[in-house]
């Protein structure tokens, strides 16, 4: 009996809402729903707000990368510069402008690592890491000239190639922190 008013109770429902359509939520145009334009726009200016903050952390973030890279390159060459410049004077033959500029650019790499660890701790989380030692000195210091002068070509092409990504790193960096629209 409880059963049998329970089905009676659905069955009654169900044809009172036989001929009844529901409200859309939204206009029909062609079979198809479409939010207002103002809802539309709503909508869109929302996502693309959420977006551009999702963005500018991200970038914010990689500037931090960038840098903590540039830190990393930095410190990675101050003890081996120190020992090109040293080792270097003693090379047959080498040409006093380069011994010069071997001691101008440890001079500039030491400031230079002064600034970015500076920045780092600005915009980074200012971490210090620590570097292993520095194993090539003893082919700096090899009684075969040869071996040398091959090991210092190596040496300054490695420190070639990490100078100029540290001023890639760095230009990215100022351009977009300096001019954040124009890069």
């Amino acid at each position: 009996s409880s059963l049998t008013g329970t089905l009676l109770l659905l069955l009654s429902n169900l044809l009172l809402w036989d001929n009844v359509a529901s409200v859309p939520m939204c206009a029909m145009r062609n079979g198809r729903c479409f939010v207002s334009l103002k809802d539309m726009f709503h909508i869109a200016g929302s996502l693309s707000h959420e977006i551009s903050q999702e963005v500018s952390g991200m970038l914010t973030e990689f500037y931090e990368v960038l840098l903590k890279s540039a830190n990393t390159l930095l410190s990675a060459w101050s003890n081996p510069l120190q020992h090109l410049q040293k080792e270097l004077a003693t090379l047959k033959g080498v040409p006093a402008g380069v011994i010069s500029k071997a001691k101008t650019i440890k001079e500039k790499d030491s400031g230079l690592l002064e600034g970015v660890r500076n920045l780092y701790n600005m915009i980074g989380n200012g971490e210090t890491e620590n570097y292993p030692a520095w194993t090539e000195l003893a082919s700096l210091q090899s009684d075969d000239e040869d071996a040398r002068i091959l090991a210092f070509y190596n040496m300054i092409s490695c420190l070639n190639r990490d100078s100029k990504k540290i001023d890639i790193y760095l230009n990215i960096l100022k351009c977009n922190i300096s001019k954040p629209n124009n890069c």
